[in-house]
């Protein structure tokens, strides 16, 4: 699997040891040890392929996709994906004037079926690779490949039912 992003470490328990290039599958645990957290995004929602989920919000003609893991037990919040700031657009595109701009609040997201907030989640992240990351002739050191990374989704599964969400929160990040 490939390494663990930088802004996911001390959040991201991947699933295996192996480093290569596959994607990462890592399940969240914050740093306290607790595995419940509220996930929080900009609150917007549209229907896709039937499913009511998150998606990117427009605020004053500015457009945001953010989600935050706050934990049920010590309260730490950590920035799971922010688009301006994380994966290839927010690494190697980074817009600092977008970047600047406030961000909207966040809401945590309700389980559809018993309205709870409280979730275990499971993300799992790809990238192009590093060789794409070294002919993007960045001025990034290239051990920074993974924060490059494509694609983002994060799963959950509703700690008060049961109700599990599979790849609820997802962003191509390129």
């Amino acid at each position: 699997m490939m390494p663990v992003p930088t802004h996911l470490q001390g959040i991201a328990v991947p699933a295996e040891t192996t480093v290569d290039e596959a994607p990462l599958q890592a399940e969240l645990r914050c740093g306290c040890g607790s595995q419940s957290f509220a996930f929080l995004f900009p609150g917007q929602t549209h229907v896709y392929a039937g499913r009511t989920i998150p998606c990117t919000a427009e605020v004053d003609g500015r457009y945001f996709y953010i989600v935050s893991a706050r934990c049920s037990q010590c309260q730490a919040e950590r920035v799971l994906l922010d688009a301006d700031f994380h994966g290839w657009n927010g690494l190697i595109c980074h817009d600092p004037v977008q970047a600047a701009a406030p961000r909207p609040p966040l809401t945590p997201w309700r389980c559809r079926n018993c309205g709870g907030t409280a979730h275990r989640g499971a993300l799992c992240i790809s990238g192009e690779g590093r060789d794409d990351f070294i002919e993007a002739d960045t001025e990034f050191d290239t051990d920074r490949w993974p924060d490059a990374f494509g694609w983002f989704s994060l799963s959950c599964s509703c700690l008060q039912c049961g109700h599990d969400e599979p790849d609820l929160f997802e962003d191509e990040t390129m």
